[in-house]
Order: structure tokens, then C-alpha cells, then sequence
């Protein structure tokens, strides 16, 4: 399999596109050749061997012979299906955001994220700094600590709060 790049979070869809493929006959030469986004879906490409097209369409679904224009398009629908409601930064569940050229799936955590290989450079560059994610959220906590404790009490219900502070 050529080297394909697809968004941190869609890695593991692609993994299981191609682990799915590599279960195909090999006489058919199935390699998932190239993934992009459209519509803000995964869309994954194979090339494979094949000097016809199935002929048997009419044929109820348990009597077609196997084909590989078939597999790749129940490949390709998994992946798509699974892209849908998978955040393209991290691989959580996410959900379809805006609509057309401008569609990308997020979760609550990176809605706000519009291009993914930016934000990725962005991520990339950041991690330079320090050897883990423990110790860069450390870092933070340490400069930034005492204003997030100040905001969370701002965020207490006011009932709960102390009696001698209320006016």
C-alpha cells in the first residue's frame, strides 16, 4: 500500500479499510490507492484488477458472484459511514458541521476547527516544546491554575456558595 495521509482522527477508519482489503483474493490486486475529503466525508479510492463489470446486478444479493468493484464500494461506504460521526481531529464521535465544500465532522471539543491540516501543523509544532501531553498540560495548570479554579467557583450554583458572601 502507497503511503496514504488522511486526518489524525480517521487514521484507525483507514487502518480498517485497508486491514478489510488485505482479506480480499489476492488474484485481484486490491490496493487502497488514495483517500480525500468530500463533503466532508472520507472518500477512499482502490485500484484492483478486474476486465469486466459485474453482470449479475439483477441477481438477488446471495446468489452474485464475488467482485472486486463490489468490495471496493462496501469498502468505501464503511469508511464513508464511519467518517460521518467521527471527529477528523481526534476520533471521537462527532457530528456533520456546516454544509458542501465547507462540511468537516468535529465533536464538541474541535467544532470550532475549520482546517484540519493547519490545526494538525499547529498541534505538530506545539509538541516540540515538550515530551508528553502530561507535561505540557502541567505546564499550563501551572501558569493558568488558579484563574481556572477562580472561574469554576464563578460557575458554582450561587446556593451552594458561602453564606457569609451572599448580598
Amino acid at each position: 500500500m502507497s503511503d496514504i495521509s488522511v486526518a489524525h482522527g480517521w487514521h484507525q477508519i483507514l487502518d480498517e479499510a485497508v486491514e478489510e482489503a488485505s482479506r480480499l483474493p489476492p488474484e485481484w490486486c486490491f490496493e487502497i490507492s488514495s483517500a480525500e475529503t468530500v463533503d466532508g466525508a472520507l472518500k477512499i479510492s482502490a485500484t484492483y484488477v478486474s476486465g469486466d463489470i459485474p453482470i449479475d446486478d439483477h441477481l438477488p444479493p446471495e446468489r452474485k458472484l464475488p467482485h472486486p468493484w463490489r468490495s471496493m464500494m462496501r469498502i468505501r461506504e464503511a469508511a464513508r459511514a464511519a467518517s460521518l460521526v467521527t471527529c477528523e481531529c481526534c476520533g471521537r464521535v462527532g457530528q456533520l458541521v456546516g454544509a458542501g465544500h465547507d462540511a468537516r465532522v468535529r465533536c464538541v471539543r474541535h467544532e470550532y476547527v475549520v482546517d484540519v491540516e493547519q490545526w494538525e501543523e499547529k498541534r505538530a509544532s506545539m509538541t516540540y516544546a515538550f515530551e508528553a501531553e502530561d507535561e505540557a498540560m502541567e505546564y499550563f495548570l501551572r501558569d493558568y491554575g488558579a484563574g481556572l479554579e477562580l472561574m469554576q467557583g464563578l460557575q458554582r450554583d450561587p446556593d451552594e456558595s458561602d453564606p457569609e458572601t451572599k448580598h
